[in-house]
């Protein structure tokens, strides 16, 4: 997942440079970028967007697959409270450097989002909240910010349904199947804005085809209504082509056929792939990759051409990306993740001793205590074994191999306390065990 997650970024970069920029201001003056479309994204038909299509619906099936168990384990409440700040405060904070930039005047903007827009209170909170994308007329300031219109409507179907989840899966997945092709076959009924609404459940059917294979590779539901769930949802998404909601050619089904391909490629290879830090840490900055890279990149590339060559401003814009993203990470979207994880942590009773601290990198068990030979032995009854418990594991990590490789450090962190809790026991028989030897 964080291999996939980090070139889907990188993906979405450089098509973005590819087909934005060099496109639409370089022209024909860029051979290299040429020569990678040519044998990528020309091939696929993906000529329009390039080959970073393939990175949005690999994101949402992630997102599917990755967030429809962690809602399980957190509940309505923390789930909603969890996603909404780490959704919204990464994405407040790049509507006001957006806005910020924009009243300084760069022009660079218009070749991201079409032409620039007045600056309001009104634009910065509905961009903010990414609802701009459900009012008419639009008014757009992040302009790749319009998937999180459809990660934010699966999880508040995700909240609604929750109770139900856990105890059908498959009425669930059914419920969402259903939704989806009410909303398109009502997409001309209820004026303009339902029909915005509409194009953006459009590609709802990407998310759902992953909690799909989350519920099958989980045996919530058997193979054969696994098969049966995915054939409809990919056929909701096709009928979204057919009825031309927000596609802008023919390559949507290809490029989700490609991202699926890759998902089940990385999901039943990952248990045979080693963790590098820099697939995990493109993969934990992904989101502030995304959110970023238009608006840095072009606004830099504006300021340093044609007064250098392209490929110089290329190099010095990626690093500039680079250094704002680190930033952004350090102090907007990690802040936000610790912010999540505590105003959704499960409250403990007062009267009840709060387990040990878990982090991430690590597994903390209870070991027993071994008595002093001096120590005076306790009855039978006041005898109790001090057993090591398993913690809860962060309920916020989509890592599932990170997941089962602290499962086993604490299966093997047990057994040692169990053998040592059983030779302390066995010591204390020993001790009370009469002798044989002849009093002198």
């Amino acid at each position: 997942m964080d291999i996939g997650r980090a070139v889907a970024a990188l993906l979405v970069v450089y098509s973005h440079l590819s087909e934005q920029w060099v496109a639409k201001v370089e022209g024909d003056d860029a051979p290299v970028f040429s020569f990678v479309d040519a044998l990528t994204s020309d091939p696929m038909h993906m000529g329009l967007q390039g080959i970073g299509q393939i990175a949005v619906p690999f994101f949402f099936l992630v997102s599917g697959f990755v967030v429809t168990p962690i809602a399980m384990k957190q509940g309505q409440w923390r789930f909603a409270v969890n996603r909404f700040v780490r959704v919204y405060i990464p994405m407040t904070f790049v509507v006001l450097l957006t806005a910020l930039v924009m009243t300084l005047g760069a022009d660079a903007h218009s070749v991201v989002v079409g032409k620039n827009h007045d600056i309001s209170l009104w634009t910065i909170i509905t961009n903010s909240l990414v609802i701009n994308y459900l009012i008419v007329p639009q008014v757009v300031l992040v302009g790749v910010a319009w998937t999180l219109v459809v990660e934010v409507i699966f999880y508040v179907l995700l909240v609604l349904l929750l109770p139900l989840l856990r105890q059908h899966v498959w009425l669930v997945i059914s419920v969402m199947l259903v939704f989806v092709f009410v909303v398109l076959m009502s997409r001309r009924e209820f004026g303009p804005s339902w029909a915005l609404f509409a194009v953006n459940v459009s590609y709802l059917p990407i998310p759902i085809l992953g909690q799909i294979i989350w519920a099958t590779t989980t045996k919530r539901i058997p193979l054969w209504a696994g098969g049966a769930f995915f054939g409809v949802a990919w056929s909701l998404y096709v009928l979204g082509e057919h009825l031309k909601l927000g596609r802008l050619d023919s390559s949507y089904p290809l490029a989700l056929m490609v991202a699926v391909l890759f998902f089940f490629v990385g999901l039943f290879a990952e248990p045979r792939l080693r963790e590098r830090k820099v697939w995990i840490a493109l993969s934990e900055r992904s989101y502030s990759i995304y959110l970023l890279h238009g608006l840095v990149a072009f606004g830099l590339l504006s300021l340093m051409r044609p007064t250098l060559p392209l490929w110089l401003a290329m190099v010095l814009a990626m690093v500039g990306l680079a250094l704002v993203v680190e930033v952004s990470y350090r102090l907007v979207e990690k802040p936000s993740h610790v912010l999540a994880r505590k105003l959704s942590r499960r409250k403990r009773p007062a009267d009840t001793p709060s387990s040990p601290q878990v982090v991430t990198a690590e597994v903390t068990v209870e070991i027993p205590r071994l008595r002093k030979a001096a120590e005076p032995v306790e009855s039978a009854e006041e005898q109790t074994t001090l057993l090591p418990r398993v913690p809860e594991f962060p309920t916020d990590d989509p890592d599932e191999r990170r997941r089962r490789r602290l499962e086993d450090s604490a299966t093997k962190a047990i057994s040692v306390a169990s053998l040592l809790a059983k030779q302390e026991q066995e010591g204390q028989r020993r001790d009370r065990r009469p002798t044989n030897r002849p009093v002198q």
